[in-house]
């Protein structure tokens, strides 16, 4: 057979052509690379607003409590904890983000705030930049920065400066921040925390008051738990306290 026929050209091109539709129809056929699996890490807080508040001065008489939830929840928690609590944070991080996500958003839940310090002028000083975050409407998120700050970034015992450093992060009036921080009226915030503490545990049942008072420590509508708790003991007490409501 002679290759200058041009017959015996046809064919081989004809041949030299199917096999490049099959190879490329081969590889458009192989899957794709599958994506790398997903990680996720823990963010730092925010460090600002997008829409800074506008400043204001704290109120002659003291503001509602720091609270999350509906006013009207069938159960209230009241917290008292302390920002150089190591356990409270303990219980910021693990524990609260199931109260929140299971009975707080859904409306059974209220959540209340309140300071009891335990370690002295460091932690009374931290209590007081947080009623004057609360005092401009920011305490949340000044709360869980407290605790990223002083647990995760281990800056330590804060002073005045950097208490108002933080407050600017979240765009609070600094100045006003400045002059509620040392102020009477912050300082009395506190103690009307420790005269609710005192309070609740007088309408506690002898058998069931604390041996001890220490942070945190909480009162699940009035009865008390106190200490660092996994999450499985809270919805426990949620749980009883929403079936009594159910008979």
């Amino acid at each position: 057979m002679s290759a200058k026929n041009p017959i015996v050209w046809i064919v081989i091109l004809a041949i030299v052509a199917v096999g490049a539709l099959i190879a490329i129809n081969w590889i458009s056929s192989r899957p794709a690379k599958p994506p790398a699996q997903e990680t996720t890490t823990v963010p730092a807080p925010p460090t600002q607003q997008e829409q800074p508040q506008q400043p204001s001065e704290p109120a002659p008489s003291p503001p509602e409590q720091p609270t999350k939830g509906v006013a009207d929840a069938p159960v209230t928690i009241a917290e008292f904890a302390e920002f150089y609590c190591p356990y409270c944070a303990r219980h910021l991080w693990q524990t609260f983000p199931k109260i929140d996500e299971e009975y707080i958003r859904p409306g059974l839940v209220k959540y209340v705030f309140h300071n009891l310090v335990v370690h002295g002028a460091v932690a009374q000083l931290a209590a007081q930049a947080g009623e004057c975050a609360h005092a401009q409407g920011h305490f949340w998120e000044y709360h869980d920065r407290l605790f990223y700050v002083i647990f995760e970034e281990g800056r330590g015992q804060l002073d005045a400066e950097a208490l108002k450093t933080l407050a600017q992060e979240f765009g609070l009036n600094v100045e006003t921040f400045a002059s509620c921080l040392d102020s009477e009226w912050a300082k009395a915030e506190i103690e009307k925390d420790r005269k609710i503490l005192n309070d609740l545990l007088a309408q506690v049942p002898e058998a069931e008051k604390p041996r001890s008072i220490g942070t945190p420590l909480f009162f699940i509508n009035g009865r008390p738990l106190v200490g660092a708790w996994p999450y499985e003991k809270f919805k426990a007490m949620i749980d009883a306290e929403l079936a009594k409501r159910e008979k």
